[in-house]
């Protein structure tokens, strides 16, 4: 057998040579294969034979065959979905699937407003008064809802991203304003964790490009991951620097780190760690894989190492906007 045809073996593309008179001399996997050395192929009608240039035609038990002449007056036939074929089947799944994104996230906001307006109404007394055990069982029913409606939105974003309906600015920006307004959103909460949140932003950092609302989810996911995997009295850094060619800031923690296993897993959807530390915290795995995506989206990068003492620095770098007229940091 020659070398082609073991790859296509290898591949598991059936195949059959035939000869001038379309009878099989040879095919793949004899015992399996339809078709047995020394039967006449089921060759359709209108097809010349032997075929001068490739050539393709329905063959009723075998679907979609592909004949190619060879050099002696062989024929290779070899049938099934051809790789243009699976991928024009897989690009019409692709441009279905945002669409079909789109319009569950849209069908699933509308229910979820109700349930939250009315447990807010009841928990207002709107309706008569409420036991402080009901108020509990309406504070479940609210966070509940809450964790659905980020879910919603980081698969919205998700599709967007991927179907380029979503396209991150990159203009600009004064990256001390994100990193102020993300230490303001999140030093309470470290605070009632009794989490010691350290900032370190010098002055004078360049003016990087990027898309300011979106800069701001970047690093409220990186600290967002950090102050919930960090243990209570534990400690969380944010800080910022200018490297070669603009700025990097690391959101560096005192928490369990990043297995090995979890390495290579840790910015795809919907990965979630088996280690009990992570797995005692509710969560969806997907802002740390939209995070990512609108790094990139910016010309940016978002990536992680583990701390040797222990704990682990996610960080992310945005390019600076050297070119542009813009104002100092």
């Amino acid at each position: 057998m020659t070398a082609w045809l073991q790859v296509l073996t290898a591949e598991g593309v059936p195949w059959a040579l035939l000869d001038a008179r379309g009878v099989v001399t040879a095919i793949a996997e004899e015992e399996t294969a339809p078709l047995q050395v020394g039967e006449p192929f089921p060759l359709p009608a209108g097809l010349g034979w032997p075929p001068e240039a490739p050539a393709a035609a329905e063959v009723p038990s075998l679907g979609e065959c592909r004949f190619y002449p060879l050099e002696g007056g062989g024929v290779l036939a070899v049938w099934g979905p051809s790789c243009r074929t699976l991928a024009e089947a897989l690009a019409a799944e692709r441009a279905r699937l945002p669409k079909f994104v789109s319009t569950l996230t849209h069908e699933l906001r509308l229910p979820l407003t109700s349930i939250k307006g009315y447990a807010d109404l009841l928990v207002k007394g709107v309706m008569g008064p409420v036991s402080d055990p009901q108020k509990q069982f309406l504070e479940v029913i609210r966070n509940n809802v809450e964790r659905m409606a980020t879910l919603i939105e980081r698969v919205s974003e998700m599709g967007k991203l991927e179907s380029g309906r979503l396209r991150p600015k990159r203009e600009p920006l004064v990256l001390k304003q994100a990193l102020e307004a993300v230490e303001k959103a999140y030093r309470p909460r470290c605070e009632e964790k009794k989490q010691t949140l350290e900032v370190a932003v010098p002055a004078g950092l360049p003016i990087v490009l990027g898309d300011m609302p979106r800069v701001v989810q970047i690093l409220e996911a990186m600290l967002d991951n950090a102050h919930k995997y960090t243990p209570e009295g534990g400690w969380i850094s944010l800080q910022a620097e200018a490297v070669a060619g603009g700025v990097e800031v690391r959101v560096c923690d005192s928490g369990p780190g990043i297995a090995a296993e979890d390495a290579p897993r840790v910015f795809g959807a919907f990965f979630r760690s088996e280690i009990p530390e992570v797995r005692a915290h509710p969560g969806w795995g997907l802002s740390l894989h939209v995070a990512k995506q609108l790094a990139e989206h910016m010309g940016g990068a978002l990536g992680f190492a583990n701390r040797p003492e222990g704990g682990v620095c996610f960080w992310l770098r945005l390019q600076a906007a050297e070119s542009r007229e813009s104002p100092t940091a």
